[in-house]
């Protein structure tokens, strides 16, 4: 016996046909983009997930992209503080070799070579901006090379030389501070709990071992024993006890660059942590907005299949529709 199709019977189909239809776009959509939605409504429920680890994911991009560049930096500052480490380094070595061969010849040519070095070194400059000078990065934290321009003009050298025992800088000379470094040295902010000094004011790094070097400018200039030839007795002294004032200002130079090295270890650590957690953040956000190509595929398959199948029987409908039957002539 056949069956009439009914007003519900279409519906039906036809609300069946046209769900699957639209599932079928948007499977075909998921499959072409790779994405399972283009805007946060299509993501339902996990819109609000979306959005709190995308912002996330841009606090932690803006962390990794300062640390890299603070590391560049921190190496560029690490080389120039080496350079006046070594500029210490080589001044001592200047008096030492002075004392040895009891000869003060070439001495303060030498220590004038090993200023200008260190003055370089903390003149250095980083992206056009000078690195150790505070806020004042377009002035170089030393505007001479010159180390007489350590002290003011002493008073006239007495008519007595000074002695070993009595010699000490003259009371009427000024050592002057040539550092223009403004007093703040930088800081960075390494992640949402974390910031550190990383900036050095070039006073900081080199003001001992400028102000050891005055004392040998002082000397010269005021004892009335310049250094010329063969080291006199009160020369010798002199010189001996400034050895461990140089000690002194090179174990600061020193320290100074330790602590550089140690930011370069901790923005290092804090950049890999960072990267993992920019690394972590993505696939979080993969795993909501991509679409599994192979799942979606399967779907897809699926509902092109009920949309035929559904076609099918809204074409089988009409055949036995109430006005078909209602139209055939009668038998008999």
């Amino acid at each position: 016996m056949d069956r009439i199709s009914t007003f519900n019977s279409y519906n039906s189909i036809v609300n069946n046909l046209m769900g699957s239809e639209i599932q079928q776009s948007t499977l075909s959509q998921q499959i072409s983009s790779g994405y399972v939605a283009n805007n946060l409504e299509g993501f339902g429920s996990s819109a609000e997930a979306l959005t709190a680890a995308q912002n996330v994911q841009t606090r932690v991009g803006s962390f990794v992209q300062n640390s890299t560049a603070l590391s560049a930096q921190l190496d560029a500052q690490n080389q120039a503080l080496t350079q006046v480490a070594d500029a210490g380094t080589g001044a001592r070595a200047a008096i030492a070799n002075a004392l040895a061969t009891g000869s003060s010849e070439g001495l303060m040519s030498s220590l004038q070579s090993y200023f200008g070095q260190a003055a370089a070194g903390l003149n250095t400059q980083y992206n056009g901006q000078y690195m150790f000078a505070g806020g004042n990065t377009s002035t170089p934290p030393v505007p001479t090379q010159n180390m007489t321009a350590l002290i003011s003009t002493p008073a006239v050298p007495p008519a007595t030389p000074w002695t070993p025992a009595t010699w000490s800088p003259n009371p009427a000379t000024t050592y002057n501070n040539l550092f223009t470094n403004g007093p703040t040295a930088a800081t960075s902010q390494l992640d949402e709990s974390t910031t550190i000094q990383t900036g050095v004011l070039a006073s900081n790094a080199g003001g001992s071992l400028f102000n050891a070097i005055a004392q040998i400018q002082d000397f010269q200039q005021s004892s009335g024993q310049p250094f010329n030839g063969q080291l006199t007795t009160a020369q010798s002294a002199f010189l001996t006890s400034m050895l461990p004032t140089f000690d002194s200002a090179n174990q600061d130079i020193t320290n100074t660059v330790a602590d550089n090295g140690l930011n370069q270890a901790q923005v290092s650590q804090s950049l890999t942590t960072q990267q993992d957690r920019q690394t972590t953040l993505q696939s979080m956000i993969s795993g909501i907005t991509d679409v599994n190509v192979a799942q979606a595929s399967s779907q897809l398959a699926q509902v092109q299949t009920a949309i035929q199948a559904s076609a099918k029987v809204f074409s089988s409908l009409q055949t036995y529709s109430l006005l078909n039957f209602l139209t055939q002539p009668s038998a008999g």
